[in-house]
C-alpha cells in the first residue's frame, strides 16, 4: 500500500492549492533527462483541479559537456526558473540538482508518466508516485 495517499500533508496541500513544475521539452511530454530540459509546464491546483497552466522557457539549455561538475550556472537557472513551485516532476535526474530543488523547498518527484496531462491529473488525484531509482550519482546514467 501507498504512503503517499495516506499522507495528511500531502492531501492538506493538494487541497489548498499547489504550483507544480513538470519539466519538459516541448510542452507536451516529461523530460526522461532533467538536465536537458528546455521549458517547465507550470500548473496551478486548487481543490485539486488544474486552474492555470503555463510555459516557462529556461534561458540556456546546454547542459554542458560536464567539465562543470556541478553544473552551477545551469542548475542556478533551473532552480530560478521554478522557485515560485511547490512541486517539481521529471523522468529523471542527477543527484546534484535533486539536492537543490530539494534546499530549495521543492518536492522532485521522478516518474515513468511521459504525458504531462497525465502526470497533472495523477498529482491531482494523489496516485503519482516518485520513482527514486530515477537519480543517478552525477555523471551516469544519463546519455
Amino acid at each position: 500500500m501507498g504512503n503517499e495517499l495516506a499522507d495528511p500533508l500531502r492531501v492538506t496541500r493538494i487541497l489548498q492549492g499547489m504550483r507544480i513544475a513538470l519539466a519538459t521539452l516541448n510542452g507536451n511530454t516529461v523530460t526522461a533527462h532533467f538536465g536537458r530540459t528546455k521549458a517547465f509546464v507550470v500548473v496551478d491546483l486548487a481543490d485539486g483541479v488544474e486552474v492555470i497552466r503555463e510555459l516557462r522557457e529556461i534561458g540556456s539549455t546546454d547542459c554542458g559537456d560536464h567539465q562543470d561538475p556541478g553544473h552551477h550556472g545551469r542548475h542556478h537557472d533551473l532552480v530560478d526558473t521554478i522557485r515560485d513551485c511547490d512541486v517539481v516532476v521529471g523522468g529523471g535526474m542527477g543527484l546534484p540538482i535533486q539536492n537543490r530543488l530539494q534546499e530549495a523547498g521543492l518536492e522532485v518527484v521522478l516518474t515513468g508518466t511521459r504525458s504531462i496531462d497525465e502526470a497533472i491529473q495523477q498529482y491531482a488525484a494523489g496516485t503519482l508516485t516518485h520513482d527514486p531509482d530515477r537519480a543517478h550519482a552525477h555523471g551516469g546514467g544519463h546519455h
